[in-house]
């Protein structure tokens, strides 16, 4: 199968991702966060082929991407107020809410859960392919599952090349990080995923405090331990580290590099520097990740970002990234 690359600017091309949709093909599509593995929503065949291309485990849920709010009774029931107040805010956008599944809703998408995960993409691109297409999608990161999350087409034909009909063209993912889970169904809104929406934001929407679970036992799209992983070894370590690393000879030169936000001018040490800026660090992070992985370094070193609230996803796909 040769994947066909689509331009977002291109109307008739548009209109071929729609049609390949409609066929149960899968398309790779933009949004804001990453690249999305795009299937209708209604055709189940389609669905199950996402798990085979992107070797997913069955029992791993999908998102569901709507282009509104207006159809959301057809796939989740006894949907809270919050829901809305929190869409009003930040749909479209970088948040998806977990809520209590339809019972006519596929077992496929949930993974056998009787919950769904729900969003509404911030691209002009996508959104104008569900409208278009009559019915949502479902699109988790276009993708080998647990790899590094792609943040641009050249991502997606790099690792699904042959093995999904078309990619969509539209350019490099603005947030870069997945989107932030929150969960609806429970008393109190709980934070699953750390994502393109900020822990600030959302209890100032509130007006009033979210959950964070110590650990998540909720099945959700990217709770694993180990997940966008690089093949080469990925090692945090905190700025007061690094020289200690040098001295004691734990860092060769010429195998291993230092992903830093300062350049420490008296190492000598392989190194590239990224912006103190976290949504910035946020655009680039894939993207210099899969870099990095493909230069030949047997460790990459990465230094821990500040812990404070903002840095929450950065640091959650570090965590993750490195976990072995």
């Amino acid at each position: 199968m040769k994947t066909l690359l689509l331009k977002a600017t291109d109307s008739d091309c548009i209109n071929q991702a729609v049609t390949l949709l409609k066929d149960g093909k899968l398309v790779g599509l933009p949004t804001e966060t990453v690249y999305g593995l795009a299937a209708d929503a209604t055709h189940t065949s389609a669905i199950q082929e996402i798990f085979r291309v992107k070797k997913r485990p069955p029992n791993h849920p999908l998102i569901l991407h709507l282009p509104d709010l207006s159809d959301l009774s057809q796939w989740a029931i006894n949907i809270p107020d919050i829901t809305y107040a929190l869409a009003k805010q930040f749909m479209p956008g970088s948040l998806s809410v977990l809520l209590h599944k339809n019972p006519s809703v596929s077992n496929a998408i949930t993974g056998g859960s009787n919950k769904i995960c729900i969003r509404i993409p911030h691209h002009e691109t996508t959104l104008k392919i569900i409208e278009r297409l009559g019915s949502p999608i479902v699109a988790p990161s276009a993708n080998i599952f647990g790899r590094i999350s792609p943040t641009s087409a050249e991502h997606v034909m790099q690792d699904l090349f042959g093995e999904i009909d078309a990619v969509v063209d539209g350019g490099e993912c603005r947030v870069g990080i997945e989107s932030t889970i929150v969960d609806l169904t429970t008393p109190i809104p709980t934070l699953l995923r750390p994502g393109g929406v900020n822990l600030f934001a959302l209890e100032k929407a509130l007006h009033s405090k979210i959950f964070i679970p110590d650990s998540v036992n909720t099945s959700i799209s990217g709770n694993l331990v180990n997940h966008y992983q690089p093949t080469t070894k990925l090692t945090p370590i905190h700025k007061e580290d690094i020289m200690t690393h040098q001295l004691m000879g734990a860092s060769d030169s010429t195998t291993t590099i230092f992903l830093l936000f300062e350049d420490l001018h008296e190492l000598q040490i392989n190194k590239y520097l990224m912006p103190m800026d976290v949504h910035k660090y946020s655009q680039l992070f894939y993207g210099v990740l899969r870099v990095l992985d493909k230069a030949g370094f047997k460790e990459i070193f990465i230094q821990i970002p500040p812990k404070s609230p903002e840095w929450l996803a950065i640091n959650d796909r570090i965590l993750k990234a490195s976990h072995k």
